[in-house]
């Protein structure tokens, strides 16, 4: 099966990046194929609305495209910035529209039933702080027919880094593994 994984955030081995890799990595330990995508190394732009009609933007979401067509599984990272995912996550999340059945029938038919595991990092200590927006994931998530959302949080991650959790690494490792 093919896994993608999409990262958010700017750091290049930042808490966000270490935690999807850790799904990656037990992905690939059970013989998956993976894909990993860092927005931070696209532009993915806004979607356009000109004369009733939404226009995506030219942008890198096409380079991306083929492998979402094709998984098996997504996994999606974000740091929670000002109380929801980075921008980058958040175009990103935008620009899937173009599977939106009220976007294209057709295109809808192309994104398949995956599961998905949704990845957020952040420095506040409470576990169910961001709750709202693991709800949000699961209802596009839902609305795109995917068929299980697991969630993965490391809240406190200011002071009490990804790398420094091993019980948290082992957890995502599971996860990518039971994919």
């Amino acid at each position: 099966m093919k896994v993608v994984g999409i990262i958010g955030g700017p750091k290049n081995d930042g808490n966000t990046h270490k935690l999807v890799r850790a799904v990656l990595d037990g992905a690939l330990d059970a013989g998956h194929t993976v894909v990993t995508w860092r927005l931070k190394d696209l532009y993915i732009g806004h979607l356009g609305h000109f004369a009733d009609e939404t226009l995506p933007p030219n942008d890198d979401f096409e380079k991306m495209q083929a492998d979402l067509e094709s998984m098996g599984a997504l996994v999606i990272g974000s740091p929670v910035w000002y109380g929801h995912v980075d921008t980058r996550t958040f175009n990103f999340i935008n620009r899937t529209y173009v599977y939106n059945k009220y976007y294209s029938e057709e295109n809808a038919k192309k994104w398949p039933k995956a599961k998905a595991v949704n990845v957020l990092t952040y420095g506040q200590e409470d576990e169910n702080a961001y709750n709202n927006i693991l709800d949000w994931y699961k209802m596009i998530w839902d609305h795109y027919g995917m068929t299980e959302s697991i969630n993965l949080v490391a809240a406190g991650t200011g002071d009490n880094p990804v790398e420094k959790r091993k019980d948290l690494i082992k957890r995502a490792k599971e996860i990518g593994r039971s994919l």
